[in-house]
This record gives C-alpha cells, structure tokens and sequence, in this order.
C-alpha cells in the first residue's frame, strides 16, 4: 500500500505542477503532494532499518529431550562441541525421542543463542524463546506488509537444561569416556564388577541416586569439577 500512495502523491504533485495555473494553488498542493511523498519513503525506511509499526513479540517452547547415549546407560547424556573462531556457540547433540534410533544434531546461527542450566527432576529439556517482529496493527500491517517483513526473527534463545541425573560432555571426552572408564588391572575388574552389582540393585530402588552415582565416576574418570 506504501508503494501506491507514494505514486499518487507524485502523480498528483505532477499533475499539479502541470495544470495548475495560479502558482500559489499550484506551489501549495505540489509541496504538499512532495511532503507526502518524503514521509513516505521516510516511514518505508523506518519500517525496515528501525521496524517502524511493529513491536516484538516472543513465545517459549519447552521440549523435552532424551539421551544421546544409550538408553540402557543408567544416566542421561547432553553431548556439544564448540563451532567457529570464538567458541562461544556449540552444536548440541541429543535425541528428540525415547525411542529414536539417531541422534539430533542442534546447530546454532546468527539469530541464536543457547546456554546450559542445572535443574532439578530427572528430566532434561531444550527451552526456547524466540523473538518475532510482527505489525502492531493492521493498519501498519496494510502499510508495509508489502515488504514481507511480517513475523521476521529477531532473535532465539535456546536453554538446555539439565538434571543431576545427566551429564552434558564434548564430544572428545564421551569418545575417551569408554577408555578411561575400562578397568585396567585385575584388581580394578574385580571392584569395577561388585559396584555394577550394587549400581544394579540401587536402579531398581532409586534410578535417581544410581545415576548420579554413575555421574560422579564418571566426572572423576575425565577429571570435571
């Protein structure tokens, strides 16, 4: 609509500036026609430097996740590796389902943020908010719309949260994990085999307590405070 009312107003200061006789007349309605026409392309400029007739609106999506480990591992396991230069943003690795055969791959980009957090529970979960440019009205939204602007992202937070029952590793330690986890002597076997036994019958009593035993065998083995 913005496109059609700037060429009305300069088709009208056109006309006017050629038909009119009396120059005030003509002056008049040709500045206002030429006025009209600036704030035009002042507001079509506004609206996509500044987002001019628009407000943010954001939404928050909670999802949970499941292990990238095996499902029979006892603990829960949010694996990520950092991407770029800088190492501020990783890729995280997860599976959107119990069942789910294949692990997903989360990467990030320019409009996203995401971060990890401890809770409490048994459960992990990827909480997202993400941040929408949309028209106030739909005054603005006939104005403008033509830009197709409507609902463009500004920005999405993604949250990982993780339980005590979990884990979140890089990638280069869940591959030494198996090595440094592995009993070396004879000795180390023989313990290694009699905590298995005690973890087995925990599980079946507190699953919870059995995890985060596994857990901090775990963060002792890859040296994590």
């Amino acid at each position: 609509m913005i496109i059609l009312i700037m060429a009305i107003f300069a088709i009208l200061a056109f006309l006017a500036n050629m038909m009119l006789e009396n120059r005030i007349i003509r002056l008049t309605i040709t500045s206002i026609m030429f006025l009209g026409l600036v704030i035009s392309v002042i507001g079509i400029v506004a609206n996509m430097h500044d987002h001019y007739g628009m407000k943010q609106v954001t939404t928050t999506k909670k999802e949970q996740i499941y292990t990238a480990g095996s499902a029979n591992q006892g603990f829960g396991m949010l694996l990520y590796q950092a991407v770029g230069t800088n190492g501020k943003e990783n890729v995280y690795i997860y599976k959107t389902s119990s069942g789910a055969k294949k692990t997903h791959v989360a990467k990030p980009d320019l409009n996203t943020t995401s971060n990890q957090e401890s809770i409490s529970g048994n459960k992990a979960y990827k909480v997202t908010k993400t941040t929408r440019w949309v028209y106030k009205n739909s005054t603005y939204k006939l104005l403008f719309g033509i830009a197709d602007n409507n609902n463009s992202l500004k920005h999405r937070y993604t949250t990982y949260q993780v339980p005590s029952t979990w884990i979140a590793l890089t990638t280069a330690q869940a591959k030494s994990l198996s090595a440094k986890m592995t009993p070396k002597t004879d000795a180390e076997k023989v313990a290694a085999a009699e905590q298995q036994k005690q973890l087995a019958a925990l599980a079946q009593t507190d699953p919870d307590k059995a995890a985060q035993m596994q857990i901090k065998a775990v963060k002792t083995a890859l040296n994590i405070k």
